[in-house]
């Protein structure tokens, strides 16, 4: 159990479910009841287990405060008790820690700053700069290598991180909120790079606020809340284990409900409804096929429809139901 220390800087249960322990087949990292508190005593990480797998595409997905940062932190970091590491990533050099606020040499171009990092990692210098220029021009920043770090743009250090977290080719990466900042063309240039990483047989853990993403480029997905690990699947496995059903968002013009007696049963199709103040969310079978009957039958009531939003489930709706929390709460 580590307590009291800063998580070390690397050279970061839903009922019945059981995420798979560290003796798991082609573990390439795990944690075993992994505690950990900050300086003032308060928890970061409770009792964590997980293991994270040769050549796949981890995320993390949880509130802000729930431990995913620190995680990262201690799985880049050594000798820290709870985390068994295969020989593979057991020296420093064989593993790389994006963090969540990338710090650069602000008087340094972004060319120079990637290449001071991958000489550190172990390259040569004529290799340091030919592969730095190479990741550079995948994450759009060629026209700009040149300029000065301290001049980038939020979104333009996130690229240039993610930029010397793939030319180092580590085996391990560790990539804390790698989403932040980054518009559609940074987010395309990650998702490739990560499939890329992922051909070439190396593993990528990353934590995330956004279902979407993490759904369609990760092999699994580990919900963390409150410190702890608390189920871990694959996408399509999380939807199924809730029998997530389309959603029928229904708004309703100035505020008013339908009249609750006038409405009668609901209409073929319809699973569950919840009513809140001027809207109602209604679980279906098929949209298309409910969406007429299901207007009707609020209409029945008297009130003015504001807005209709069809939305399919999502693994956002899979950790609500999973863990009894949502993504946007927080620390608690």
């Amino acid at each position: 159990m580590t307590r009291g220390r800063s998580p070390p800087e690397p050279a970061d249960s839903a009922e019945g479910a059981t995420p798979p322990g560290p003796g798991a087949a082609g573990a390439l990292v795990a944690a075993e009841a992994l505690a950990y508190d900050y300086p003032d005593g308060s928890p970061a990480l409770r009792d964590l287990s997980l293991d994270v797998r040769e050549g796949e595409r981890l995320a993390l997905l949880g509130p802000n405060g729930s431990g995913k940062s620190t995680f990262l932190r201690l799985l880049g970091g050594d000798d820290v008790p709870g985390i068994r590491r295969d020989p593979r990533v057991d020296d420093a050099g064989r593993r790389w820690l994006a963090p969540d606020q990338p710090a650069f040499r602000t008087w340094l171009s972004g060319r120079e700053n990637a290449a001071v990092l991958l000489e550190l990692h172990g390259a040569r210098p004529g290799e340091a700069r030919a592969t730095a220029d190479a990741w550079l021009s995948r994450f759009g920043l060629e026209t700009d290598a040149d300029r000065p770090a301290g001049a980038y743009s939020s979104g333009m250090r996130r690229r240039l991180a993610l930029a010397t977290a793939f030319a180092t080719a580590a085996p391990l990466l560790l990539l804390d909120e790698p989403l932040a900042g980054l518009d559609p063309g940074g987010r395309a240039a990650f998702a490739e790079a990560l499939a890329d990483h992922r051909a070439a047989g190396r593993t990528a853990v990353l934590s995330a606020h956004d279902p979407a993403f993490v759904a369609a480029q990760c092999d699994r997905i580990a919900f963390i809340v409150d410190g702890r690990c608390a189920i871990v699947d694959t996408p399509a496995r999380l939807l199924e284990r809730v029998g997530a059903r389309p959603r029928v968002e229904i708004r309703f013009a100035g505020g008013r409900n339908p009249d609750p007696a006038a409405l009668g049963p609901a209409p073929e199709g319809v699973r569950t409804s919840t009513w809140d103040e001027g809207a109602a969310i209604v679980e279906v079978e098929d949209p298309s096929r409910a969406l007429p009957g299901t207007l009707a039958w609020v209409l029945r009531g008297g009130a003015a429809v504001a807005s209709v939003d069809v939305r399919e489930p999502d693994l956002a709706d899979a950790f609500a139901t999973l863990t009894g929390r949502r993504l946007e709460e927080g620390v608690r």
